[in-house]
């Protein structure tokens, strides 16, 4: 099986986000193939709008950069893993470069009328993308991780499909870079490379690992309390 992280967090390597992919990652069998995308390192420029990849050359971007290679290493991955924390609501804007690129993954726009729910908005071109698994990890700085997602997950539904993609979100992401709360982290992490053996075996999550590693790593009170500290607020 065939691993492809594409690592969207402007640290690059130094990603907090990138500590709990890791350790999702742990939970899979020795024999996986994994392979790591920094999209920071790679020169992705920005969609022009050309529609090029639906009508003149279909399904190929015309823009010739390192996206090229990246398209190669998503058509021959099993599972492609969207790793990176959440900016201003969104995805960074590196990341949101690469996701404007993958248009040609999509058929063109015909008129019609989004209704099914579990349907992408654009249908994928090629048949055997259905096969594939995108799963995305990502964090924020917040105790709490539901009210701060609605934009990115309205577009991740409107391009895979509502239920078509695997989405972890993990709030208080500062406690990657705090000096406290090391037994908190530790057993999170733990649940998290269980959660990724879940995944390795299954290709879901069920409802209640889900719920499990939803949850805030500290309460409130805690995470305030580091939080300030960090941020050397009185």
């Amino acid at each position: 099986m065939k691993v492809l992280v594409l690592n969207g967090s402007p640290k690059g390597e130094k990603s907090n986000t990138l500590n709990i992919t890791k350790a999702f990652l742990d939970g899979f069998s020795a024999d996986t193939e994994v392979e790591y995308i920094t999209v920071k390192k790679e020169t992705i420029k920005p969609c022009m709008g050309c529609f090029s990849c639906w009508s003149r050359t279909p399904g190929e971007c015309v823009i010739k950069d390192d996206m090229q290679k990246i398209y190669e290493k998503i058509n021959s991955a099993d599972i492609i893993i969207e790793s990176f924390p959440l900016y201003f609501f969104g995805m960074p804007s590196q990341m949101k470069a690469l996701t404007d690129r993958c248009l040609p993954y999509m058929l063109p726009y015909s008129g019609n009328v989004a209704e099914d729910k579990e349907a992408s908005f654009h249908e994928l071109r090629d048949e055997a993308m259905h096969e594939k698994r995108l799963l995305v990890i990502t964090t924020c700085g917040y105790v709490s991780a539901e009210p701060m997602y609605p934009a990115l997950t309205k577009q991740l539904d409107l391009i895979c499909g509502n239920g078509n993609y695997t989405m972890i979100k993990c709030p208080e992401g500062e406690l990657f870079i705090a000096e406290k709360a090391e037994r908190q982290r530790k057993a999170y992490l733990d649940s998290i490379t269980e959660a990724g053996r879940e995944f390795c075996e299954n290709r879901c999550l069920c409802d209640e690992t889900m719920k499990k590693i939803s949850k805030p790593i500290l309460s409130p009170k805690g995470f305030e309390a580091i939080t300030k500290a960090h941020w050397k607020m009185s």
